[in-house]
């Protein structure tokens, strides 16, 4: 009987030791805290001072229009407004490929998350969520009513969304650059 239960024993013990390994390394990636936001970088991303040290943080499943595109400013005046020198609850959802942590922001006193306070004030896109999360379907409804009534960069059609636009720069720089070898052939011979 000992023979039988014993590899069984053994079992549970890896199975529960993975388990708690696994916890341990996933529990900062997932744990809640609080700081305060000491400068708002971007609409979407925030400097925030947690026990002395501050970090940057992107907000989860959003993005605000990038500098030099239209709305940029109003984007960031209004996080700025809502958000600078308050207190903030941040939740990791995951840390980006620059290492940065995609969260979700609530601000004290704000009814919901910052993310989802940018959307509504047609601030920001809703990035295309990788799950089916209510929160990304709450935010998408939200980004239709602000699209339907003409709120914020929806004002202006046609609003390009940050990834669209950041493309659609980088077209034109390598056009710039076609063009410019070109005038250069032409002027060699």
């Amino acid at each position: 009987m000992d023979a039988v239960n014993k590899p069984r024993k053994h079992r549970n013990a890896v199975t529960l030791f993975a388990l708690l390994v696994a916890g341990l390394l996933f529990m900062p990636m997932c744990r809640a805290y609080s700081g305060t936001v000491v400068d708002v970088l971007e609409g979407d991303v925030l400097m925030v001072d947690v026990a002395g040290s501050t970090q940057k943080v992107r907000l989860y499943g959003i993005a605000c229009p990038v500098y030099g595109q239209p709305f940029h400013d109003k984007a960031r005046f209004l996080a700025n407004n809502l958000a600078l020198r308050r207190s903030v609850e941040i939740t990791p959802v995951f840390k980006d490929a620059d290492g940065i942590d995609n969260v979700l922001a609530r601000i004290e006193g704000l009814p919901d998350f910052l993310n989802n306070q940018l959307v509504g004030y047609g601030l920001a896109w809703v990035k295309p969520c990788d799950s089916k999360s209510r929160l990304c379907e709450q935010w998408k409804k939200q980004e239709e009513f602000a699209q339907m009534n003409f709120i914020g960069l929806w004002a202006q059609p046609p609003a390009i969304a940050p990834w669209e636009w950041r493309k659609a720069q980088r077209m034109q720089i390598y056009e710039r650059g076609m063009e410019s070898r070109k005038t250069e052939a032409g002027m060699g011979h």
